[in-house]
């Protein structure tokens, strides 16, 4: 086992690095602690403020939760420009995620990452949303991503959250929380911006608020509406097209709120958003040939791809995608004086229409065709899939919070949730002259896949106060999963095998998952903490047309072990948070591949521990003086396989070979200096520096092609003046080329997903 006294080199430079980065605010604020300047009787500690939800037993002090939280304010978001999911995800220490382009992400905390369903939940209020994927074995990628305009925070819950928000909460729980209507006064914002990218072309985006009380201190309606043009940056030299990936979005939030009593609240929310993409954000940099030796006496291996430069990738399909979203929720509160009684259910939609580019595939299983693994019949010289995904997520969940004078209080509720999740995969040939799919043409495959998941859970958390100091947590849930998949297969693929449906399967799970934490209050300004939690994922059904994917897989675990402390110094000047953690993987879902050299995939279960996460996440917050403020995120993460996996045809997947997908370090940095320009016109300068480690991709040696580490710096301004605000930003000012993510494989060769280059622009708004 790993002792946390074993430090690579690189990661004592790193922790060196955020040590002296630190020092600097500490220093200056000893200097500056006897000078009027900092008055600490009217100065505002930088986290007195900050309250959160996520722990559902009511509105809770950040500092006061023994637990590791990273929380980002609506100053934040505004202040720095957030309006998606990628924009903040870079600010947190521990959150990363593979990048598949415009809606179609699968998030990751504490490195915990692999095939299967999502292993971070991702809640907007009290509505879990759920991700789409492309198959089975990827139920959490794709996940919604919807404009953060008028957002009250940001609340990112690290390590399991399986007791309070159960299934696919394995390494976290993301929530956004939006704002609320306001029952006594009007309110109305509006802003535009417009912004150049580097190799791209000109983006704007309108977005708006107004709020209005329909009866006085009884009812009050919300809307938010947006609409954003993001230019595209990526080349086609195949088709000679510019900038194809494109992307608009357009959505609208509204939301009415009723006091039906003093004591009794109703929410009721639609949020809605429509996005159309030309494409991935893909490129092709480097010549590249796929590691299979060429076919005995051809003169060109048929997998060999030439480099298309940077932010360029030939493709003979255009891959385009459009993604609806819709979420319909509501909410009752209750005040029963000894407790707070919430009742919520929601009913999420998605509907997306994506196509992929399979000549690249085609291009394979002629080299299978050439060395007799596969039968020999002519095999088109493009293709493509026309891929339409539909989701259904209907969810309710009754809670009570209870708020009772004396040492013991908790938070018990139950939970129910139905998803349908239905594809229709069609691969046709191309038309070479245009790119588009031939649909009266040779079809290549045809099938339709439904998945359908219950579950229904009962859940409790309880805290008892020891002393005045000592508290002690302890927590359960008991859950059961049942499954359903249904396939059926219209056209073969190229005609091999004889169409029909495959037999229904089904699986059903059930288990009880536990919490336990304490929690010292050294001083008023210094909490120490320890915690065990346990997280899961439901089992589920893989459908495919190769008779060698197994039927169905198991649950997996997460067991997690932590300490932390939670500190406030120099009057609330500098807030310190520090958390060490181990999380032990167990019965692992894993993505595997079978059928005639690797060509189809599924998800299997490994048993046992198969995998541990080691790490430490820093949070601080520093107001040397009153008009600075300095944010620092960093985290170490080691995420390793402890057991040889070789037997499973994973040639690479040796004991301590790092989980893919997983940087091994981040850290960000950000400064905003707030200053009075002249009259009443305030002004503010800021930059922001994060960065990420190289990240491994693929199981197999010879597709595993690490991304690099990159390091991203943006810098922004604002003047804000009567009911105005003015912004101007630069956002990756070394106009660095990164590579968030890359996909090797026989099918998809060599695709480097990269981050958008050197944008220039400015936002203003208006507040009425």
């Amino acid at each position: 086992m790993r002792r946390y006294s074993e430090i690579s080199k690189s990661s004592l430079r790193y922790t060196l690095a955020v040590s002296a980065l630190l020092a600097f605010p500490a220093i200056a604020m000893a200097q500056t602690a006897d000078t009027p300047a900092a008055d600490t009787e009217d100065s505002v500690s930088v986290q007195d403020v900050v309250i959160i939800t996520g722990m559902k037993s009511g509105a809770q002090s950040l500092q006061s939760v023994p637990s590791s939280i990273a929380v980002l304010s609506a100053d934040q978001l505004e202040a720095e420009g957030i309006v998606q999911f990628e924009d903040f995800a870079r600010k947190v220490a521990g959150l990363s995620f593979l990048d598949n382009g415009p809606g179609d992400k699968r998030y990751t905390i504490r490195g915990i990452n692999s095939a299967g369903e999502a292993q971070t939940a991702l809640y907007y209020d009290n509505s879990p949303v759920t991700g789409v994927g492309a198959a089975a074995s990827d139920f959490g990628g794709s996940q919604p991503d919807l404009a953060l305009y008028d957002v009250e925070q940001i609340e990112v819950l690290r390590g399991p959250q399986g007791t309070l928000y159960g299934s696919n909460s394995q390494s976290g729980v993301i929530k956004v929380v939006t704002k609320k209507p306001v029952l006594d006064e009007y309110q109305a914002s509006a802003q535009v911006g417009l912004s150049n990218t580097e190799d791209g072309g000109w983006s704007s985006s309108v977005r708006g608020m107004v709020n209005v009380p329909i009866i006085e201190d009884k009812i009050a309606l919300r809307l938010v509406g947006y609409y954003d043009n993001v230019s595209g940056f990526i080349d086609n030299p195949l088709r000679n097209v510019d900038d194809v990936n494109e992307t608009e979005s357009i959505g609208f939030r509204a939301a009415v709120q009723a006091q039906l009593t003093p004591a009794t609240t109703l929410l009721a929310q639609v949020f809605y958003q429509e996005l159309d993409s030309g494409g991935q954000p893909v490129q092709r940099p480097y010549d590249y040939s796929l590691p299979v030796p060429p076919i005995p006496g051809s003169p060109v291996a048929p997998n060999f791809f030439a480099a298309d430069g940077e932010r360029a990738f030939s493709q003979l399909v255009f891959t385009t995608r459009d993604d609806e979203t819709q979420n319909f929720a509501l909410t009752l509160d209750h005040d029963m004086g000894w407790s707070d009684l919430t009742v919520t259910s929601s009913l999420f939609k998605r509907d997306i229409i994506h196509f992929e580019d399979y000549t690249t595939s085609f291009r394979f299983f002629e080299y299978l065709q050439a060395n007799n693994a596969f039968p020999v019949f002519p095999i088109p010289v493009g293709g493509g899939l026309d891929a339409h995904d539909e989701a259904e997520l209907f969810s309710a969940e009754a809670r009570i919070s209870t708020k009772l004078n004396g040492p013991v209080n908790g938070v018990f509720g139950v939970y129910y949730s139905d998803r349908t999740i239905d594809y229709t995969n069609d691969v046709y040939t191309a038309d070479p002259s245009t790119g588009g799919l031939d649909y009266d043409g040779l079809v290549v495959s045809a099938r339709t896949f439904s998945d359908v998941t219950e579950e229904f859970a009962v859940f409790g958390e309880g805290t008892w106060d020891v002393t005045d100091k000592l508290s002690v947590t302890a927590g359960a849930r008991w859950f059961q999963t049942e499954r359903t998949n249904d396939a059926n297969t219209t056209v073969p693929f190229f005609g091999l095998g004889a169409p029909g449906r495959t037999p229904t399967r089904e699986s059903q799970n059930d288990d009880i998952i536990l919490k336990g934490g304490v929690a010292y209050d050294l001083t008023d300004d210094v909490m120490v903490f320890a915690q065990y939690a346990e997280g899961y994922r439901a089992g589920g059904t893989n459908a495919s047309v190769a008779v060698e994917v197994p039927p169905q897989y198991e649950p997996d675990e997460t067991s997690n072990y932590e300490i932390g402390t939670k500190t406030q110094w120099f009057d609330g000047r500098l807030l310190l948070n520090l958390t060490a953690y181990r999380i032990d993987l167990k019965e692992l879902q894993l993505g595997m591949t079978y059928g005639p050299g690797g060509a189809f995939s599924g998800v299997g279960n490994v048993d046992g521990t198969v995998a541990r996460s080691e790490g430490f996440e820093l949070d601080a917050t520093i107001q040397p003086i009153d008009p600075l403020t300095i944010v620092v995120s960093a985290a170490s993460m080691d995420a390793s396989l402890t057991k040889d996996l070789t037997e499973f045809d994973l040639p690479s997947a040796v004991d301590g070979a790092g989980l893919i997908g997983v940087p091994d370090q981040m850290f960000s940095i950000s400064a905003d200096y707030d200053f009075r320009v002249f009259g009443d016109v305030d002004a503010s300068v800021g930059a922001s520096l994060s960065h990420t480690g190289d990240v491994e991709v693929h199981r197999y040696d010879a597709y595993n092609l690490p991304t690099d580490a990159y390091t991203l710096v943006d810098l922004r301004s604002s003047f804000d003046w009567d009911r105005y605000t003015l912004s101007l930003f630069v956002t990756n000012l070394t106009d660095e080329n990164a590579q968030v993510n890359v996909i090797n494989s026989v099918n998809n060769a060599y695709e480097v997903l990269t981050n958008r280059p050197r944008t220039i622009g400015a936002r203003f708004g208006i507040e009425f």
